[in-house]
């Protein structure tokens, strides 16, 4: 019998777990690929573990520094700093700096300090590219006075870059440059102007890039000419006219612009792109150009097409009956605008997309007092998508979905056809 005190297992109270190997018994290089995913500032206070841990901090192999993190400049400057000088050339995969300012007006002693750390910014990728870098990241605002080392670009083993320069006086940052980057495959450019004879420098100094993102840039180009990119995206950047687009090996275009289609690409030569987003806002009173209905002609190559947008619908709206034929488009996916408001619209679209297999719709929106339904607009227009097998329906609001969806299962007879309607999440909605 048992003494009183003690009281037999119930079934449902957690027995213990065996003991687990202690973390010290991993293999080095397991201990540095973990500590390749903490914060540099928790990495190096690892080094009082015990003397086993006390300089595995300088063998990690991902460096992501973030002004953020640091209360003052002072520490942050001295923390960097000291962290490339201790690890030396050791082999570095990836360095990545975070730092945004805000200028103070009057503050004379706050314009000195940031010379003086647009001094030690430029230091700090010289210390970097020692260390044969695969992939380096710089997102930098306010430093007016800064100079990247001429190393950066004509880094041999760099695969991966993105600058993101803004109010860093960026119209100098790389037009005084020689670029050479044997090995880079992708480059992301942001807040930075670029003309001609940079684009030209870019493309000819990187005979692997494959994909080129323009992020927020001033375009002052008129063509683009590579033999080997694959990837082209250019998000709420403006140009100064049409840019003729030579590049047989393109296969996805990326175009997302805060409102009209600012900048207007002429696809001169792109027989291999299949992949298109297009993203355009719509302000009342603008009158669309030529070179604008020119694009959509350039897109009949294309299997997979995503539209959002109310410039985008604008447009189409006012191409009408000139839409081209879309044959090989498989997968077509369009929102951000009152849907129900532009049925005609979307029949008439479909009219030229015989070959069309799947159908995405997101935000549908319902029609309000300020936006009513179009005179005429009843969505009777006949069209024949008899490869259609998925239709799927993302909404904001139900109103109208019904009538949206009989419009298209009337004129779809694909015996496998497939019916999703769900709401839209608003991280979907803001996302596009």
């Amino acid at each position: 019998m048992e003494p009183p005190h003690k009281h037999p297992r119930r079934n449902d109270e957690p027995t213990m777990s065996p003991s687990l190997p202690d973390l010290s018994t991993l293999p080095e290089l397991v201990l540095i690929h973990i500590l390749s995913f903490m914060d540099p500032k928790e990495a190096v206070q690892t080094c009082i573990l015990s003397k086993r841990w006390r300089n595995l901090w300088t063998y990690v192999t991902s460096l992501n520094f973030n002004k953020s993190a640091f209360k003052r400049t002072a520490h942050f400057v001295r923390f960097v700093t000291n962290m490339l000088f201790f690890r030396g050339a050791i082999k570095l995969d990836t360095f990545r700096l975070y730092w945004l300012t805000h200028k103070r007006t009057g503050d004379t002693y706050s314009m000195k300090n940031r010379q003086i750390c647009a001094s030690n910014i430029s230091s700090w990728i010289f210390s970097a590219l020692s260390c044969k870098p695969l992939t380096i990241s710089l997102v930098l605002h306010g430093f007016a006075n800064l100079k990247l080392p001429h190393a950066l670009f004509t880094c041999a083993s760099l695969e991966q870059l993105e600058l993101g320069l803004y109010d860093c006086n960026n119209e100098e940052v790389i037009g005084t440059k020689y670029v050479n980057l044997p090995s880079l495959k992708k480059l992301e450019l942001a807040g930075l102007t670029v003309n001609d004879p940079v684009m030209q420098m870019i493309l000819s100094g990187c005979p692997l890039l494959e994909e080129l993102c323009l992020s927020v840039c001033s375009l002052k180009l008129s063509e683009m000419r590579s033999d080997l990119l694959r990837s082209l995206t250019i998000r709420q950047s403006q140009g100064s006219g049409v840019v003729e687009i030579f590049m047989p090996s393109l296969i996805s275009l990326h175009l997302k612009n805060p409102g009209r289609l600012g900048t207007i690409l002429s696809l001169k030569n792109t027989p291999s792109l299949v992949k298109v987003f297009v993203f355009s806002n719509y302000f009342q009173g603008y009158s669309f150009s030529a070179a604008e209905f020119e694009f959509f002609t350039c897109l009949t190559s294309a299997t997979d097409l995503k539209l959002y947008g109310s410039g985008v619908m604008a447009l189409l709206e006012q191409t009408g009956l000139n839409c081209p034929v879309f044959d090989n488009l498989k997968r077509l996916t369009f929102g951000r605008w009152q849907i129900n408001n532009n049925l005609d619209l979307l029949c008439r679209l479909l009219q030229h997309t015989p070959n069309l297999e799947k159908l995405t719709i997101v935000h549908t929106a319902h029609r309000s007092p300020r936006n009513p339904k179009k005179k005429g607009a009843t969505g009777q227009i006949p069209f024949r998508c008899e490869q259609l097998r998925a239709i799927e329906i993302k909404y904001s609001d139900p109103s109208g979905v019904h009538e949206l969806v009989d419009i298209l299962l009337r004129n779809t007879s694909h015996r496998e056809r497939v019916l999703s309607i769900s709401p839209a999440s608003k991280c979907e909605i803001s996302n596009l």
